[in-house]
Protein backbone atom coordinates (compact mmCIF):
# COMPACT_ATOMS: atom_id res chain seq x y z
CA UNK A 1 0.00 0.00 0.00
CA UNK A 2 2.54 2.57 1.02
CA UNK A 3 4.39 1.43 -2.60
CA UNK A 4 1.57 2.42 -4.56
CA UNK A 5 1.22 5.60 -2.72
CA UNK A 6 4.65 6.72 -3.28
CA UNK A 7 4.43 5.55 -6.85
CA UNK A 8 1.17 7.54 -7.23
CA UNK A 9 2.98 10.99 -5.97
CA UNK A 10 5.69 10.14 -8.31
CA UNK A 11 3.95 10.32 -10.93
CA UNK A 12 1.74 13.40 -9.73
CA UNK A 13 5.38 14.52 -9.55
CA UNK A 14 6.28 14.36 -13.04
CA UNK A 15 2.94 15.06 -14.69
CA UNK A 16 2.78 18.25 -12.27
CA UNK A 17 5.78 19.70 -12.27
CA UNK A 18 6.44 19.47 -16.25
CA UNK A 19 5.48 22.07 -18.33
CA UNK A 20 1.82 22.07 -20.04
CA UNK A 21 3.95 21.19 -23.39
CA UNK A 22 6.90 19.98 -24.04
CA UNK A 23 8.95 22.29 -25.91
CA UNK A 24 10.50 20.13 -28.82
CA UNK A 25 6.80 19.15 -30.19
CA UNK A 26 4.68 21.12 -32.43
CA UNK A 27 1.49 22.09 -31.12
CA UNK A 28 -0.42 24.19 -32.85
CA UNK A 29 -2.73 26.68 -30.97
CA UNK A 30 -5.24 28.87 -31.56
CA UNK A 31 -4.19 32.49 -32.56
CA UNK A 32 -5.40 35.78 -29.81
CA UNK A 33 -8.67 36.69 -30.91
CA UNK A 34 -6.73 40.47 -31.27
CA UNK A 35 -4.70 38.76 -34.19
CA UNK A 36 -7.83 37.40 -35.82
CA UNK A 37 -9.42 41.36 -35.94
CA UNK A 38 -6.25 42.78 -37.07
CA UNK A 39 -6.01 40.43 -39.85
CA UNK A 40 -9.50 41.51 -40.75
CA UNK A 41 -8.26 45.49 -41.01
CA UNK A 42 -5.01 44.98 -42.14
CA UNK A 43 -4.73 41.91 -44.23
CA UNK A 44 -1.56 41.97 -45.79
CA UNK A 45 0.82 42.11 -42.96
CA UNK A 46 -0.64 38.52 -42.11
CA UNK A 47 -0.03 37.30 -45.29
CA UNK A 48 3.43 35.74 -45.82
CA UNK A 49 6.15 37.65 -47.40
CA UNK A 50 9.60 36.80 -48.67
CA UNK A 51 12.88 38.41 -47.75
CA UNK A 52 13.05 41.57 -49.77
CA UNK A 53 16.28 43.05 -47.85
CA UNK A 54 19.25 43.14 -50.57
CA UNK A 55 21.63 41.05 -48.97
CA UNK A 56 24.86 42.15 -50.30
CA UNK A 57 24.52 46.00 -49.46
CA UNK A 58 23.20 45.29 -45.69
CA UNK A 59 25.59 44.17 -43.21
CA UNK A 60 24.16 42.72 -39.69
CA UNK A 61 25.33 45.67 -37.91
CA UNK A 62 22.40 47.48 -40.48
CA UNK A 63 20.49 45.23 -39.69
CA UNK A 64 20.79 46.01 -35.73
CA UNK A 65 20.98 49.30 -36.35
CA UNK A 66 17.57 49.01 -38.05
CA UNK A 67 16.02 47.27 -35.52
CA UNK A 68 16.81 49.64 -33.07
CA UNK A 69 15.80 52.40 -34.54
CA UNK A 70 11.83 51.22 -35.43
CA UNK A 71 12.29 49.64 -31.65
CA UNK A 72 12.64 53.27 -30.10
CA UNK A 73 10.89 54.80 -33.12
CA UNK A 74 7.86 52.98 -32.18
CA UNK A 75 8.17 52.77 -28.38
CA UNK A 76 8.37 56.72 -28.01
CA UNK A 77 5.69 57.54 -31.28
CA UNK A 78 3.02 55.95 -29.29
CA UNK A 79 1.75 57.23 -25.99
CA UNK A 80 1.12 54.14 -23.75
CA UNK A 81 -2.35 53.75 -22.72
CA UNK A 82 -4.52 51.11 -21.50
CA UNK A 83 -7.67 50.59 -23.78
CA UNK A 84 -10.88 51.90 -23.46
CA UNK A 85 -12.94 49.48 -21.94
CA UNK A 86 -14.70 49.85 -25.13
CA UNK A 87 -12.20 48.96 -26.97
CA UNK A 88 -10.47 46.26 -24.69
CA UNK A 89 -7.97 44.32 -25.65
CA UNK A 90 -9.45 43.44 -28.67
CA UNK A 91 -8.17 45.64 -31.39
CA UNK A 92 -4.42 46.32 -32.58
CA UNK A 93 -4.04 48.85 -34.69
CA UNK A 94 -0.75 50.47 -36.93
CA UNK A 95 0.78 53.55 -34.92
CA UNK A 96 -2.14 54.71 -33.00
CA UNK A 97 -1.68 57.87 -31.15
CA UNK A 98 -2.19 55.94 -27.56
CA UNK A 99 -2.12 52.25 -27.56
CA UNK A 100 -1.17 48.94 -25.45
CA UNK A 101 1.38 46.18 -26.00
CA UNK A 102 -0.37 44.98 -29.21
CA UNK A 103 -0.03 48.14 -30.60
CA UNK A 104 3.46 48.85 -30.23
CA UNK A 105 4.41 45.01 -31.51
CA UNK A 106 2.07 45.00 -34.99
CA UNK A 107 3.28 48.16 -35.10
CA UNK A 108 7.01 47.24 -35.32
CA UNK A 109 6.31 43.95 -37.24
CA UNK A 110 4.71 46.12 -39.41
CA UNK A 111 7.48 48.39 -40.51
CA UNK A 112 10.05 45.87 -40.31
CA UNK A 113 7.47 43.85 -43.26
CA UNK A 114 7.49 47.51 -45.01
CA UNK A 115 11.44 46.97 -45.12
CA UNK A 116 11.76 44.23 -46.50
CA UNK A 117 11.87 41.83 -43.47
CA UNK A 118 10.46 38.11 -44.34
CA UNK A 119 7.45 37.39 -42.06
CA UNK A 120 9.34 34.11 -41.36
CA UNK A 121 11.59 36.28 -38.97
CA UNK A 122 9.13 38.73 -37.75
CA UNK A 123 6.89 36.75 -34.55
CA UNK A 124 3.88 37.91 -33.07
CA UNK A 125 4.46 36.45 -29.39
CA UNK A 126 2.33 36.66 -26.51
CA UNK A 127 4.41 36.29 -23.08
CA UNK A 128 3.04 36.54 -19.73
CA UNK A 129 5.19 38.71 -17.57
CA UNK A 130 6.27 36.66 -14.41
CA UNK A 131 5.87 39.28 -11.82
CA UNK A 132 2.58 40.10 -12.36
CA UNK A 133 0.90 37.15 -14.42
CA UNK A 134 0.02 39.93 -17.00
CA UNK A 135 -0.41 38.83 -20.38
CA UNK A 136 2.02 40.61 -23.15
CA UNK A 137 2.44 41.04 -26.96
CA UNK A 138 6.21 41.76 -27.92
CA UNK A 139 7.51 41.16 -30.96
CA UNK A 140 10.52 38.40 -31.74
CA UNK A 141 12.86 38.56 -34.15
CA UNK A 142 14.87 36.03 -36.16
CA UNK A 143 18.34 37.21 -37.14
CA UNK A 144 20.40 34.80 -38.19
CA UNK A 145 20.72 32.24 -35.06
CA UNK A 146 19.69 34.64 -32.63
CA UNK A 147 16.39 35.72 -31.67
CA UNK A 148 15.60 39.41 -30.21
CA UNK A 149 13.00 40.49 -28.58
CA UNK A 150 11.27 44.06 -29.45
CA UNK A 151 9.06 44.92 -26.77
CA UNK A 152 7.50 48.31 -25.69
CA UNK A 153 8.52 47.77 -21.79
CA UNK A 154 12.30 48.04 -23.25
CA UNK A 155 14.02 50.65 -24.57
CA UNK A 156 16.49 48.17 -25.77
CA UNK A 157 16.63 45.08 -28.14
CA UNK A 158 17.35 42.28 -26.10
CA UNK A 159 18.19 38.53 -27.08
CA UNK A 160 15.03 36.20 -26.08
CA UNK A 161 17.63 34.26 -23.89
CA UNK A 162 17.66 37.72 -21.56
CA UNK A 163 14.29 37.53 -21.13
CA UNK A 164 13.32 34.27 -20.28
CA UNK A 165 13.50 35.49 -16.87
CA UNK A 166 10.94 37.71 -16.87
CA UNK A 167 8.62 36.48 -19.66
CA UNK A 168 7.12 32.61 -20.35
CA UNK A 169 5.89 32.48 -23.66
CA UNK A 170 2.29 31.37 -24.12
CA UNK A 171 1.79 30.85 -27.95
CA UNK A 172 3.78 32.71 -31.07
CA UNK A 173 3.29 32.85 -34.96
CA UNK A 174 4.95 30.04 -36.38
CA UNK A 175 7.61 31.15 -38.77
CA UNK A 176 6.43 29.25 -41.63
CA UNK A 177 3.03 30.87 -41.68
CA UNK A 178 1.91 34.06 -40.07
CA UNK A 179 -1.93 32.50 -39.94
CA UNK A 180 -0.75 29.46 -37.70
CA UNK A 181 0.42 29.96 -34.32
CA UNK A 182 2.01 27.85 -31.95
CA UNK A 183 3.72 26.74 -28.74
CA UNK A 184 6.39 25.48 -30.07
CA UNK A 185 9.51 26.91 -28.72
CA UNK A 186 12.13 24.84 -30.79
CA UNK A 187 11.12 27.17 -33.65
CA UNK A 188 12.12 29.92 -32.20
Amino acid sequence: MIRHAFRMLAIICCVCGQPAYSSYESQAVTPPLSFSQFCIQYPDDCQRQDDRRIRDFRSSIQRWRELAQINSTVNFGIAPSDPPASRRDLEWQIFPERGNCGDYAVTKRHLLLRSGWPSSALLLAEVVIRATGEHHLVLLVREGKAVLVLDNLSPVVTPLVDTLDRYVIVRAESGTDPQHWTREIAAF
